[in-house]
């Protein structure tokens, strides 16, 4: 809104402005902004088994071709999820209450994030999330990912999550209330094709791949969410930091398979190693990626697929 001494003689005031865009006089009830900058909204659909969020694709988010970078679909799809539980447990509650009782988090395990398209700034992403069943010691998370104006499908994600002892840093059993309730949560709806099975991602050591130096990452406090480790999300953007240029320059990242082994703490020293893999698929470039404390073991095993350019 743009402040002015007069227009035709009126003098504005808080409740009757100039028009940013058109210079007119107008109330503030009036300006809405320019069509099609409409922001977010939240639903929940499917009898509130599935929750939905609309996001715009923000200027941080873009890379230099225009276009939202894999790192910024992990963050939305993370914040959908968060949102997801804050309308199912309450403001700034990631867990239900018993969970909160006994000290215990959801923590995820495992993240498979494909891309057919991404979004460009401006765009508007609608981002949908629900649980499926996956036993009794852990918890499955699926989401959708779609341009919210044309209803095109962008990409598709699944993960799984198991509870974390926030007191002793240790897995533990999903409380038998916590699984009564996921009766009345789950939706029977896979984003996976049928017969879809999680790849068991190997270490890099051992299987004789070309593998690039490894690139040196330290946990700064940035980095840490709420529950004091490092943000998946940061995961994500440091296996990505190691993928040669030439790589970005010539292909397009389309797939990323996440298995989250340990937590890692501020301050600690991590070390990111890409190794080139041998795909039986022509269309497609593969890497396996790897984050560890050196001498401590994996934190982070991790594949990408790229098509070419």
């Amino acid at each position: 809104m743009v402040r002015a001494s007069s227009v035709n003689g009126v003098a504005p005031t808080d409740a009757n402005q100039i028009n940013a865009v058109t210079g007119e006089m107008m109330s503030d009830a009036e300006f809405e902004g320019v069509a099609g900058t409409e922001w977010y909204t939240r639903a929940f659909t499917k009898s509130g088994r599935s929750f939905s969020e609309i996001f715009p694709v923000r200027f941080a988010e873009v890379g230099p071709n225009n276009e939202a970078t894999m790192v910024s679909v992990a963050g939305l799809i993370q914040e959908c999820a968060c949102n997801h539980a804050q309308g199912i447990w309450g403001v700034a509650q990631s867990m239900p209450e018993d969970m909160r009782k006994a000290n215990l988090a959801w923590v995820c395990t495992r993240l498979h994030l494909r891309m057919k398209t991404y979004p460009k700034w401006g765009d508007k992403v609608n981002v949908s999330t629900w649980f499926l069943n996956q036993g009794k010691i852990a918890a499955r998370r699926d989401y959708r990912i779609n341009d919210h104006n044309s209803g095109e499908q962008l990409g598709e994600a699944t993960s799984q999550w198991v509870v974390f002892n926030l007191e002793t840093r240790k897995m533990a059993r999903i409380p038998q209330s916590v699984s009564d309730d996921f009766a009345n949560q789950v939706l029977h709806d896979s984003v996976m094709e049928e017969g879809y099975v999680a790849d068991k991602l190997p270490d890099v050591n051992d299987i004789g791949a070309v593998c690039m130096a490894p690139m040196r990452h330290y946990v700064r406090r940035n980095d840490l969410d709420m529950n004091g480790h490092v943000n998946n999300v940061v995961y994500v953007q440091w296996l990505l930091e190691s993928v040669p240029s030439d790589v970005w320059a010539g292909h397009v990242l389309k797939e990323i398979i996440l298995e989250y082994r340990s937590e890692c703490n501020f301050g600690d020293s991590i070390e990111a190693t890409c190794c080139e893999l041998n795909s039986e698929n022509s269309d497609q470039f593969v890497l396996l990626h790897k984050l560890e404390r050196p001498g401590q073991g994996d934190i982070v095993r991790a594949k990408t697929v790229w098509s070419h350019v």
